[in-house]
């Protein structure tokens, strides 16, 4: 797609403030803070009095020659940026013919363009802008400062677009480029989020075949970390390995902050875990799936030879409160439990806890006040629709539609859906609500507005007094469709949007559209949608889910019930680890597990899509230029 048209339609939507642009531009900054899609850089803006305004400068440049006159119209652009007028900026920028611009003035608008585009969420364009092989021409002759600039904008976008490997490549050359002390921490800390977002298998492999020195220390570094979540001492041995053999490396003396932790981990781990869940009444069977998915974790770590507290399980049935109690009188250094969102509740308003309580589904209200060393960590469907809207947000997409049933809980994760979504700048142009069996043709096409399209027509015919041939058409004002669906309903919904002229909007949706359980032949309907699931249902390796199928009885939808139950046991010694580091992830059979201030632990799940009716883990980010359903 050319620049020009591409850029004038997501002018309408920017995610940033016109100060965050303005400091992300700043031809002077050497930052490398990683930039969070559809989050404005909150730094103070730094800008230098005015000596000529804009203006002046494109009169000037209307009466020079090239190349003077090329240099002036970006000279104009900056200050135009600077003063918070990036459409302006922008459509200097566009209208440019960049193929007769010097090599500097190439490499100038290279970095204001390309800073535009992301910040302005076209992530995808940015990348395009800063991957042109007369850029890669440039690094030898280019200012320090400005290949500082142009590095930490590819190493964003490349993090943003999934491109993990690149980032950190770029990070590592930053590394070099960057003197100020604060701002090579920052480095530091992205590079190393970029690594932990590489599967363990890959981190083997680059640790080996990659030529660099620092990159092979880096990623062998960052197997150690993701391979040993479970296993602290382990985790431990191996850093030292790690120390000794790598006395060179710029990590060595600077490790990151998750593994500087590790011993006052090992000291402080707990040594007697009470499970708090029902043991009775209608959530026992949901009970006994958790405690089944947790001692599953619990004889694997034994059989490995780990370490492994005591653990004495507590019904929460009828007295959470005195269970409580209970196993703390009993010698109890952590609680793990209730499921229970009342029970949860009610233990959230104690005064205080007297040993830390590891809540496994989320109060009705979080605490008037922070309670310590309550941690809450659970399956919410709010999670799900959260990370929905930052994934379709991140690909590109603005105007969505919101296609849900009729129930509490998809009421929640639909206010979770928009909240986000205009947090981030997105637009929901359209909201339906459908009952189970419901007329689901009509339903798309009130949605879609296709009567109006057919009224139209018909007064068009009308007026002119012809017969028109011509198809209805959907409403234009969406570019992605939001649905909350049981894989019953969305197999009816679904086939719907092409019989109504809107097969090629991007449908997302949440875990609830897949069983769990491949079935090809029904799922053909579903062919397009891509989905958030929790990584259990696609593990064939597992261990905790062999053993989980060998030796319980449980139904399948208690599956993610059982990965619920493994992660707890992955979580019960890295909570302060968690609480102190706040960039850190736990990899675990829900997802990727990161705490938030509150003590909350949010979930980030992998991104799945049907295809001939298979259900198909995809790349972090889609392509829409480039997705054949």
């Amino acid at each position: 797609m050319p620049i020009r048209p591409l850029l004038r339609t997501l002018s309408n939507h920017s995610l940033i403030t016109l100060t965050a642009v303005s400091l992300a531009l700043s031809l002077s900054a050497c930052g490398s803070n990683p930039h969070q899609p559809g989050k404005p850089k909150q730094a103070p803006v730094k800008t230098q009095p005015e000596a000529i305004s804009a203006s002046k400068l494109l009169e000037m440049a209307n009466q020079a020659p090239s190349p003077e006159r090329e240099s002036l119209v970006l000279q104009a652009a900056q200050v135009y940026i600077t003063n918070q007028k990036v459409n302006r900026a922008r459509d200097l920028l566009v209208d440019m013919d960049t193929d007769i611009l010097a090599d500097q003035a190439y490499i100038k608008h290279t970095d204001l363009l390309s800073a535009i585009a992301l910040h302005e969420g076209s992530n995808f364009l940015a990348h395009g802008i800063l991957t042109k092989p007369r850029l890669e021409q440039q690094w030898q002759n280019m200012e320090p400062f400005m290949e500082v600039s142009l590095r930490e904008k590819r190493a964003q976008v490349f993090a943003l677009l999934g491109e993990a490997q690149e980032s950190v490549n770029e990070r590592i050359q930053l590394a070099g480029l960057i003197d100020n002390k604060t701002q090579q921490q920052k480095n530091q800390d992205a590079l190393w989020q970029n690594l932990m977002s590489i599967p363990f298998a890959e981190l083997q492999q680059l640790s080996q075949n990659e030529h660099g020195q620092a990159a092979r220390g880096w990623y062998s570094l960052a197997a150690i970390n993701k391979n040993n979540q479970i296993d602290l001492q382990q985790q431990r041995e191996q850093l030292q390995n790690w120390l000794r053999e790598w006395r060179g490396h710029p990590a060595h003396d600077n490790l990151p902050s998750d593994l500087r932790l590790l011993q006052s981990l090992i000291d402080q781990q707990p040594k007697q875990i009470a499970l708090l869940l029902p043991m009775q009444g209608k959530l026992a069977e949901a009970g006994e799936a958790v405690r089944d998915g947790f001692f599953a974790a619990y004889y694997q770590a034994l059989s490995n030879g780990r370490y492994t507290p005591e653990v004495r399980q507590y019904d929460s049935s009828v007295d959470a409160l005195a269970a409580y109690q209970q196993a703390v009188d009993e010698g109890a250094d952590l609680v793990i439990g209730p499921i229970d969102k009342e029970k949860v509740t009610e233990l959230s308003l104690m005064p205080s806890l007297q040993v830390p309580m590891l809540s496994l589904n989320y109060p009705d209200a979080p605490p008037a006040q922070p309670l310590k060393g309550f941690y809450q960590f659970g399956l919410a469907v709010e999670d799900e629709a959260r990370q929905v809207a930052r994934q379709a947000f991140l690909e590109g997409h603005r105007q969505a539609m919101i296609i849900i049933p009729t129930q509490e809980w998809s009421e929640r994760s639909a206010r979770a859906f928009t909240d986000e979504w205009e947090k981030l700048g997105g637009i929901v142009v359209n909201r339906t609500q459908f009952q189970t069996g419901a007329n689901y043709s009509g339903l798309v096409k009130d949605a879609m507005l296709i009567e109006q399209s057919q009224i139209r027509t018909r007064e068009l015919q009308q007026l002119l007094g012809v017969q028109l041939q011509s198809s209805p058409r959907s409403r234009g004002d969406v570019d992605m469709i939001f649905l909350i669906a049981d894989p019953a309903q969305a197999r009816q919904i679904k086939p719907t949007f092409a019989f109504h002229y809107a097969g090629n909007i991007p449908v997302y949706a949440t875990s609830q559209v897949y069983s769990g359980q491949p079935n090809p032949k029904a799922d053909r309907d579903l062919n397009g949608v891509r989905f958030n699931t929790m990584p259990w249902l696609f593990d064939t390796t597992s261990s905790e889910k062999q053993a989980v199928a060998q030796h319980t009885k449980s139904a399948a939808v208690y599956g993610r019930l059982h990965a619920l139950g493994a992660d707890a046991f992955r979580l019960y010694a890295r909570l302060p680890q968690l609480e102190q580091v706040p960039n850190m992830r736990i990899y675990g059979a829900t997802g990727a597990l990161h705490m938030l201030v509150d003590g909350r632990i949010e979930r980030e799940q992998i991104w799945v899509r049907f295809r001939n009716g298979e259900a198909q883990p995809l790349p972090m980010v889609i392509n829409e230029n480039e997705l054949a359903y």
